[in-house]
């Protein structure tokens, strides 16, 4: 059975967002065990079985190898959500680092690297861990600049390093509802990212909030009944979330990233 994916599909409520993973094959089950990984592309790549989750994963093998995928049909100033899992295996280094490219304009020095965001930073590129054996979570956004309407979504990693299992590859639309209903009461959620507490703020009370995965599934339900209060994420895995408040007749959604 595939591990629970952060597939960016969200239904809460009666607010659909119905939003599309761009990258093809992302959960890598389409393909034969050793063959390169259908759909993408680079070189010292296949699809492997992993041995903790039972199933089929991209491989990047041991030393240098890259891992890619053309992603088309952008909107320009539209925000995208990226979220992958990884896990490094074997012996050897674990250095890669996550980059988008712009496919459309070539530089000089080749295809410039764009902006991604995450852990409340800018940066060109997402660093993994190090953690050998463990399937982390990788996520991050990006807004595609004017211009643009293809990116490449690249794993390289150079000679030295060990294997690198990649699986529930996805590359959506941030098509999260806005807070316009609740933000008449003032309210905050925050920090974000987060790691523990979830700190809830309004100038009413707050009735309700829930906390959805993105494949819709409802994950945590609390009925408060204060203008201040906090919400235990400490059970969440790394991820992206959606978070539902309830004030009175408005409800309203916010994406939060748990680190």
């Amino acid at each position: 059975m595939k591990k629970i994916t952060l597939v960016f599909a969200v239904l809460i409520a009666s607010i659909s967002f119905g939003q599309t993973n761009l990258v093809t094959n992302g959960d890598f089950e389409s393909g034969e065990v050793g063959a390169a990984v259908e759909s993408w592309s680079g070189f010292k790549n296949r699809i492997a079985n992993d041995d903790i989750t039972a199933s089929k994963i991209g491989q990047i093998e041991n030393g240098d190898g890259s891992l890619f995928q053309v992603i088309s049909g952008l909107t320009p100033g539209a925000t995208y959500d990226v979220s992958f899992d990884y896990r490094w295996l074997g012996d050897g280094g674990t250095v890669l680092t996550v980059r988008v490219k712009d496919e459309d304009n070539i530089t000089g020095t080749g295809k410039p690297n764009l902006d991604l965001v995450f852990g409340g930073s800018t940066s060109d590129g997402f660093p993994l861990l190090t953690t050998i054996d463990t399937w982390e979570a990788g996520a991050f956004s990006i807004t595609i600049p004017a211009g643009v309407s293809k990116v490449r979504l690249l794993m390289y990693k150079a000679n030295g390093n060990r294997p690198l299992n990649f699986d529930n590859a996805n590359f959506t639309i941030d098509a999260t509802a806005s807070l316009e209903d609740v933000s008449k009461f003032n309210f905050r959620s925050f920090p974000n990212p987060v790691n523990s507490q979830l700190f809830l703020s309004a100038s009413e009370k707050i009735n309700k909030v829930e906390i959805y995965n993105l494949v819709g599934q409802r994950i945590v339900s609390k009925t408060l009944d204060a203008t201040n209060d906090t919400v235990d994420v400490n059970q969440l895995s790394k991820g992206i979330y959606i978070l539902k408040t309830y004030i009175g007749d408005a409800v309203g959604t916010q994406k939060f990233i748990k680190e």
